[in-house]
């Protein structure tokens, strides 16, 4: 797709088929990452080739790994050690990439700079930075309002003992995680408040021990324990299939018709696994054979869901809603407001836009269905899990949707329309 001039037509369908699952661009750049501060060449076995995938690539090499592309896979030798680069790193939209790479751009010897896109420029960074400086590195954000472009001067970690804020983003903990283990001594990071997004703290811990590394979380406490000075062994590191990109397929089965989703390890630390129970509560049949998963057009009935641990269900979960029986309440949504767009603000907007009842009330986002949609124009202001849930939408539409800027997918989704289309949807990607 070109970009902010592609545009896509979805037409009210009804599907039937098989997709495989995009491969996971989370697990893809924690095992970037992991890669970059190991000892020997990593294989990564089908890697998320999404803007963020390729983000979390490109920023390696900045800070001195050689990267081989080719036969399905990434081959990755890192340097003794990160090194600073000449120019200044540019992140893209990518904030975990941001963030993980930012506490990792601490181990090497020189000073590195690291910025991204407008969207990024607005997302927070700040406790992350007071905490590595708490740690012993140097850092800070260059307007000192805690946003990117941030300047890392290098020097490593001393260790100790920091507490960070936990319902502001779970990528600063899987940050400090990783880069950690190559501190002087250990590290005690205590959570204060709210753990959310914790299967993604989870993920990252899951991904250390790949590569040999070790770190001892206490959940319940809320507490996290990383030895100093590990060293991380290249590895063999196959990239499983993405519930979060997988949601919307299966979502749209639940809709209008029939889908199946391939690739996906039902024994995944992916927090966005949750989508299963979550339509099986709402009265949904979702069936799981192996690695597939397969989701079937049924009445839905509105529920309540706890949104703190799957903030990035919510768009998907507010199309689900337009069509169940009753109200559905979508709560502890506040964090969405600093995602790649307002999602609070977008997702309410598009459905209404459709013919849908949707409402804002403090951090909850409630939505009375079932309502008839209409298809209309979005704007997803760049937002790829708004242009998706949009396209879901624009299934059981009446008349035509019209998606803009439709190319911001690729930041996780690359194949969405044309997998969409096999599964006989009535979909079109113009170029405007």
């Amino acid at each position: 797709m070109a970009g902010s001039r592609a545009f896509a037509v979805v037409r009210e369908s009804v599907i039937d088929g098989a997709v495989r699952a995009p491969p996971s661009k989370s697990f893809t750049q924690r095992a970037v990452a992991c890669a970059l501060i190991s000892e020997g060449r990593t294989e990564i076995l089908g890697p998320s080739t999404s803007d963020d995938g390729r983000v979390a690539a490109r920023i390696a090499k900045s800070l001195g790994a050689r990267i081989k592309t080719g036969n399905g896979g990434w081959l990755v030798d890192p340097p003794s050690r990160p090194e600073a680069p000449e120019e200044v790193v540019d992140c893209g939209g990518s904030a975990t990439s941001m963030r993980i790479f930012t506490a990792i751009a601490a181990l090497s010897e020189g000073a590195t700079v690291l910025t991204g896109d407008e969207s990024l420029r607005r997302r927070p960074v700040g406790e992350l930075l007071e905490a590595m400086n708490a740690l012993g590195a140097r850092c800070f954000s260059t307007k000192h309002n805690g946003l990117p472009p941030v300047v890392v001067e290098g020097g490593g970690f001393r260790g100790g003992d920091v507490s960070i804020r936990g319902d502001v983003s779970s990528q600063y903990i899987s940050a400090l995680i990783v880069a950690c283990t190559r501190g002087d001594s250990g590290t005690s990071i205590q959570v204060i408040g709210n753990l959310e997004s914790s299967d993604y703290v989870r993920m990252s811990i899951d991904v250390l021990r790949q590569f040999g590394g070790a770190a001892f979380p206490d959940f319940d406490a809320k507490r996290f324990i990383i030895p100093g000075r590990q060293s991380l062994k290249g590895c063999r590191f196959v990239v499983e299939g993405d519930y979060s990109s997988a949601a919307f397929i299966i979502a749209a089965g639940a809709l209008a018709g029939n889908a199946s989703v391939t690739g996906l390890n039902p024994r995944t630390s992916q927090g966005d696994r949750r989508l299963l129970e979550i339509i099986g509560r709402m009265g949904g049949t979702v069936s799981v054979e192996g690695g597939a998963v397969t989701s079937l057009r049924d009445r839905l009935r509105g529920i309540e869901v706890d949104c703190s641990e799957v903030p990035d269900l919510v768009p998907v979960l507010g199309v689900l809603a337009t069509q169940a029986e009753g109200v559905t309440v979508l709560r502890k949504t506040g964090r969405l407001r600093i995602k790649e767009s307002d999602r609070v603000e977008g997702l309410v907007s598009m459905i209404n836009k459709f013919g849908g009842i949707a409402r804002v009330d403090g951090q909850d986002i409630i939505i009375k269905g079932p309502t008839r949609m209409n298809g209309t124009e979005i704007d997803p202001k760049g937002d790829h899990r708004l242009a998706m849930a949009a396209a879901v939408a624009g299934l059981i539409a009446k008349g035509e949707t019209v998606i803009h800027n439709a190319g911001c997918v690729s930041k996780s989704y690359p194949s969405f329309f044309s997998d969409l289309k096999s599964l006989g949807a009535g979909v079109e990607v113009r170029i405007g």
